[in-house]
């Protein structure tokens, strides 16, 4: 009875993801382009653009341009991208640009 749950479960998540969505919220404006920037720099594997990027980020959220959300999940790919995870971090970045496309 319990694997049936569990089964139930999982399909019922797989129908609302499929539905609903399972990527990254519609993001502002400035996330959007910082997001692009920082797919650069990873797809170039570019350690000072990636500074940058890290830069104008902590800036952009100073100012109150973008969300700790927002911040937070571009800090996160920045921290892949310093670990050598290049090409995750660069998934990462795609992934939410491509999330945006029909919002």
């Amino acid at each position: 009875m319990r694997t049936g749950r569990l089964s139930l479960g999982i399909v019922v998540l797989a129908v609302s993801c499929a539905f609903n969505g399972c990527g990254y919220p519609q993001v502002s404006p400035k996330s959007y382009e910082l997001t692009k920037a920082l797919y650069s720099a990873c797809n170039r594997r570019n350690e000072e653009h990636l500074a940058r990027v890290a830069e104008v980020l902590d800036s952009t959220k100073t100012a109150g341009d973008i969300s700790d959300r927002e911040s937070k999940w571009l800090h996160a790919i920045i921290d892949k991208a310093r670990a050598g995870e290049w090409e995750s971090a660069a998934r990462e970045a795609r992934q939410i640009m491509e999330d945006q496309v029909d919002r």
